[in-house]
């Protein structure tokens, strides 16, 4: 992980009042990376003006 990555997380947990060891900084930036690819996904899809919202969800 290098040193950027390292002071993202500490900005991150500092905005969010949370204080993350540095051993679980590694896990940490998996599931920021994950999240991330996550809304690559969801930014990328072309979506209709005209679809109704979803007011309910249900896994």
């Amino acid at each position: 992980m290098s040193l950027s990555e390292d002071t993202e997380i500490k900005v991150l947990a500092a905005a969010n009042r949370l204080e993350i060891p540095t051993e679980f900084h590694e896990g940490v930036r998996t599931n920021l990376d994950l999240l991330r690819s996550y809304a690559t996904l969801i930014e990328g899809m072309d979506l209709s003006d005209r679809l109704e919202p979803a007011f309910e969800y249900e896994p």
